[in-house]
């Protein structure tokens, strides 16, 4: 089940993974907004476009600090960092034979290779 995150001014984009603070209501009276959230990650088959194109710059304008995009297609996790009005100031393209922290937990390393079947 996807569940959307709160933008403003009026946006609740559902992105495939969420990683949020912990609320004990589980935001059961609201979701989570951009100062809950750590990072987000779409996965891509046919959406690798929109997700570069549409959610990217609407996610850096909301201030998130991180977002992947994993290309199920070409086994590439696209990094987005540094948030600004037009968009993100650091994309960059990984393969799966690297490792990624996130910067939110930046003692979790992570092999790309695990993302991926």
């Amino acid at each position: 089940m996807l569940l959307p995150v709160t933008l403003q001014p009026n946006s609740e984009p559902e992105p495939d993974i969420a990683i949020v603070r912990f609320d004990d209501k589980e935001y059961s009276d609201r979701h989570p907004t951009p100062s809950d959230i750590f990072w987000l990650i779409e996965v891509a088959d046919t959406s690798l476009q929109d997700d570069r194109t549409v959610k990217a710059p609407l996610y850096a304008k909301a201030g998130i600090l991180e977002h992947w995009i994993l290309d199920v297609n070409t086994r590439q996790v696209y990094v987005f960092r540094d948030p600004q009005d037009d968009g993100y100031g650091q994309e960059v393209v990984l393969t799966e034979e690297n490792t990624l922290s996130a910067i939110a937990f930046p003692a979790l390393t992570i092999a790309l290779n695990q993302l991926f079947p």
